[in-house]
């Protein structure tokens, strides 16, 4: 597991429960795809009251609006500017390979 899901399950509010098994595993799967790329990264993954893990991530002037949901799918924006580029929801698989490109074909 990636040290930012221990910390947001050692770090839980009561009023928050804990994401299912799918969220963690999708959130530590992203997690783990963005400190491959190595680029920077400020926002952390958070709860949301759906039982989702939330993350805005900014890349040179692009925006990934990421949410893992309960049901193990992902909902995800990706934004240049105010203007959505790119949403919808997607498997963790076909979304990874969908950021990827995104990112690697400079799309915007």
């Amino acid at each position: 597991m990636h040290p930012e899901i221990d910390e947001i399950l050692n770090n839980l509010d009561l009023e928050y429960p804990v994401p299912s098994p799918a969220v963690l595993q999708n959130a530590a799967r992203i997690l783990n795809y963005m400190d491959d790329i190595y680029v920077e990264r400020k926002g952390k993954f958070e709860p949301t009251p759906a039982e989702s893990l939330y993350i805005m991530w900014n890349v040179e002037g692009l925006e990934f609006h990421i949410e893992c949901l309960k049901n193990g799918a992902i909902l995800y924006t990706f934004r240049k500017g105010k203007l959505g580029k790119m949403y919808g929801t997607a498997n963790i698989d076909c979304f990874l390979l969908l950021i990827r490109n995104y990112l690697l074909a400079g799309i915007c």
